[in-house]
């Protein structure tokens, strides 16, 4: 089967390193975006898909339009059978209308649940006990075109967003695998789901601030949905993070939200309902230190975060 491959990022960047592995694939065509400068020096940088294509002598396409009249006559050309899209942008019908088997997508969600740029953040922050992989055929609406496959991947509440996104990135083989051994049958079942379908739009700046009015479960859930960059709050006008968090559903009266006390090697900061305990802060410009390194630096006569 001959396939053009669409991504960006390191997610997409595995996948196609496991569809360079499949002795039944032939990879025509990476399409992936152009480099861009990045970083401090502003050196180009290239995306994790292209670095992989270069690795296995795979043929690339560098654009950020694929949707241009240009760049569709370049894939015509290709006489390709299925087109892979992994963690990249919205394909117009024009793109892959043409094609044998047509477009499939591989989305980190168990859809229709969690539409949109973020479905492992959104399963992790919601507190969901799983989520996992779906693959589907695209079509004009984004994410709900028809299911191929899926896999479930199970979730715990120590989870951070990283071991998430690893554990389904290894995932990921064994969903292409069976998906593409699916197309080739030629026999797709009708796939039967019950989840309801719900958005996962892309996470903001303002989705990174913590709001300690809110349930510690909740809180707790979002440091560990947001972890690779880090949750914050303001302490005495600086940002700070928590990372390595556990909660309780004690309540602590006449103390407000936001205040905290330290106790047995970790920080305890009252919430909306409950204790978020902290084993790990990043002070704005530091590095990542225990709570304990914390407790001897704060000053006592502030005692709650912002």
């Amino acid at each position: 089967m001959n396939i053009v491959f669409f991504g960006n990022p390191l997610f997409a960047a595995k996948s196609l390193e496991y569809l360079n592995d499949m002795k039944n694939l032939n990879i025509k065509l990476v399409v992936t975006n152009i480099d861009k400068k990045m970083g401090r020096g502003l050196k180009k940088q290239s995306t994790p898909v292209k670095k992989t294509a270069l690795k296995y002598s795979n043929k690339i396409l560098e654009t950020d339009n694929p949707n241009s009249s240009e760049t569709i006559n370049i894939l015509k050309k290709i006489n390709a059978d299925l087109f892979i899209i992994v963690a990249y942008r919205y394909l117009n019908e024009k793109v892959y209308s043409y094609l044998k088997y047509g477009a499939i997508n591989l989305h980190a969600s168990l859809l229709p649940k969690y539409r949109g740029a973020s479905p492992i953040q959104y399963s992790i922050m919601n507190g969901d006990k799983e989520t996992g992989l779906t693959t589907f055929f695209i079509n004009k609406k984004i994410d709900q075109g028809k299911i191929i496959y899926q896999q479930k991947y199970i979730l715990n509440e120590r989870d951070q967003f990283q071991e998430v996104y690893s554990g389904l990135t290894l995932l990921s083989k064994d969903v292409l695998t069976k998906t593409i051994n699916i197309i080739s049958s030629g026999d797709i079942p009708a796939f039967k789901n019950q989840l309801k379908a719900s958005q996962a739009p892309k996470i903001l700046k303002e989705d990174f601030i913590i709001n300690w009015n809110n349930t510690s479960c909740q809180i707790h859930n979002k440091i560990r949905a947001l972890s690779y960059k880090g949750a914050y709050t303001h302490y005495i006008k600086k940002r700070i993070k928590f990372f390595d968090t556990s909660y309780t559903k004690n309540i602590k009266l006449n103390i407000k939200a936001g205040e905290f006390y330290y106790k047995k090697n970790k920080l305890y900061i009252n919430t909306g309902e409950g204790e978020l305990i902290v084993s790990k802060v990043q002070l704005e410009g530091g590095k990542i230190i225990s709570a304990t390194d914390f407790s001897n630096t704060f000053k006592k006569d502030f005692n709650t975060f912002e």
